[in-house]
């Protein structure tokens, strides 16, 4: 997952919420609830394209399957997702610059003008997708997406109420949570076949530094480990284009909501720190040695889940789920449940205090859902994102018909058909294929949730993976902690050079530099080269950058609740 070079986000799941959403269709709607209406002759038909490279799974049919038939017998609407295969900067760019738009899109919206959200900002800014605050106001249920705690305020005032937008609204933020109890937990860290650590007499939860890490891969790579067809192993790896390397080399960093540092009321940047220097060259020690697989860096992810479905890869650094998934499409995971892949650490960062997963108050920087100014009903497009929010929808969405694939706990709780829950509960991948393809579950509310409530509605969280207790165990260990007050990179925009200092400090010019130096021939070749990155930082536009940062230092001596 992207972030830019002020703020993050995370990246999306595109499929756990099928087993992760439970609903009780007996729980009244809340007061914001669905506009519910008689089925009706209208037919509303919208194509939405979900603006994230590695396409995007749907049944064979979105018209005629049976979710997607009840949806329109309600509300009399239907949404056709389509995916791309394509870096999504550049898919946004064509579909603006050649007018071939969709009804509905959905795309990541980190912040800043960087990346797509420059793209979507200046899109609103240009007239060319729809203000909804109309809408906002005649589906509540949708407002609510805008809720403080949802979003944080620093989302909402720097972001999605950017000046640009003239005081409207045109976003949807979306993956977000209903309150803070239902923030995901997105489980990320190392994970290492299973087998590894028991060979070499390892306790891999012992592992908190990056130099207990580095010793462990080079006994990894020493021992001779083969994959499950008998050759030779990598020992680490990522997923699509280097996704996420970052886990390897979090102990060199602390901590934070922001990559500004407070260094004795200075305001400096990570990346001008000897932390990031060294974080660097950690991995350059980790590409020159062999230890990080060199393809990892503009790998897609069918590639690297071919690498960890085999066992090719002993080491991944991602979100837990994505080698258990890899793993259960090869069938290793059921053949080879010695392979399976389990937790490294947590490990600790770099003021020694163990890893969590570090949220604001409320997400700052989601995927979003906008309309552009061609969609043909923008009411139908509410009607429906508005229903699939809600408990009746959800509950449809997730599980089905009621009688066919869909029945009712004691509790009036829906669950799975008996013989689908068997399946699902004994980690048969197929099953939710199955339902997916032939029933029409579980693909639309991934790329159409927001604030999301099922845990209230509908009660527990099934675990329905053999691994479901580690992982359980695992969002433990590495848990969720918020971070409250008025984060320092909400002032960025109030810069009066903000678009000097972004194409200055541009994430992707330093992920080139930080790449080439990953690959040079020696480790002195590699700090002249990220020490050049620094020199930029320090020297283009006559300093501007350095004045910037003396900005943020006086913006910092405003408020007492500033947090980095």
């Amino acid at each position: 997952m992207r972030r830019n070079n002020f703020f993050g986000g995370r990246n999306m799941k595109k499929f756990t919420l099928l087993v992760a959403a439970i609903a009780v269709l007996s729980l009244p709607l809340f007061a914001a609830g669905t506009r519910q209406r008689a089925a009706s002759s209208n037919d509303v038909r919208l194509r939405m394209v979900a603006v994230w490279n590695g396409g995007y799974q749907t049944p064979p049919d979105q018209y005629n399957n049976p979710v997607a038939k009840a949806i329109r017998e309600k509300i009399g609407v239907t949404v056709e997702i389509e995916g791309i295969m394509m870096n999504e900067v550049e898919k946004l760019n064509l579909m603006f610059a050649s007018g071939d738009l969709p009804d509905i899109v959905n795309a990541a919206f980190w912040g800043g003008s960087t990346g797509e959200s420059g793209i979507i900002k200046k899109a609103a800014s240009e007239g060319m997708l729809l203000p909804i605050d109309d809408m906002l106001e005649k589906y509540p249920n949708v407002k609510r997406a805008y809720d403080i705690g949802v979003i944080s305020q620093k989302y909402l005032e720097t972001d999605l109420s950017d000046p640009m937008f003239g005081g409207k609204k045109y976003l949807i933020p979306q993956e977000t949570a209903g309150n803070t109890r239902h923030t995901t937990n997105w489980m990320a860290g190392v994970f290492v076949r299973g087998d590894v650590p028991k060979a070499l007499g390892i306790d891999e939860t012992s592992i908190k530094t990056p130099e207990q890490l580095y010793d462990f891969m080079k006994k990894a790579q020493a021992y001779g480990f083969k994959d499950v067809n008998g050759n030779p192993t990598i020992v680490a790896t990522t997923r699509h284009n280097g996704w996420d390397y970052a886990e390897y080399v979090l102990g060199f960093k602390k901590q934070q909501l922001t990559d500004y540092y407070n260094i004795n009321g200075t305001v400096t940047h990570y990346a001008l720190t000897d932390d990031w220097i060294n974080r660097n060259l950690y991995l350059w020690r980790m590409v020159s040695e062999g230890l990080l697989d060199k393809e990892c860096f503009t790998t897609d992810d069918s590639r690297a889940d071919e690498k960890l479905g085999n066992g090719t890869a002993l080491m991944v650094g991602c979100h837990f789920h994505n080698p258990i998934d890899a793993t259960k499409r090869t069938g290793l995971f059921d053949s080879h449940p010695e392979m399976r892949f389990i937790p490294i650490g947590p490990m600790n960062d770099v003021d020694g205090k163990p890893l969590v997963q570090v949220e604001a108050e409320g997400r700052s920087g989601t995927p979003v859902i906008f309309f552009p100014k061609n969609c043909k009903d923008l009411d139908a497009a509410f009607r429906f994102i508005d229903f699939v929010n809600t408990p009746e929808g959800r509950a449809l969405c997730d599980y089905g018909i009621e009688g066919e694939t869909m029945v009712r706990n004691a509790q009036g709780q829906p669950r799975y058909r008996a013989d689908l829950d068997r399946r699902a509960k004994a980690g048969d991948a197929s099953v939710y294929v199955e339902m997916r393809d032939t029933y029409g579950i579980g693909y639309i509310p991934s790329r159409l949730w927001y604030g999301d409530l099922t845990k209230d509605w509908f009660g527990e969280d099934p675990i329905t993976d053999p691994q479901g207790i580690m992982q359980e165990a695992y969002k433990k260990a590495r848990p969720i902690v918020q971070f409250s007050g008025w984060p320092i990179n909400a002032y960025e925009l109030e810069f009066p050079e903000i678009q000097k200092v972004m194409e200055i400090s541009d994430s992707e010019r330093e992920k080139t530099y930080r790449e080439r130096a990953y690959f040079a021939a020696t480790e002195a070749e590699a700090r002249r080269i990220l020490t050049e990155w620094q020199t930029h930082l320090r020297t283009a536009e006559n300093g501007l950058y350095m004045r910037f940062l003396d900005f943020l230092t006086q913006k910092a001596k405003t408020r007492s609740d500033i947090v980095f």
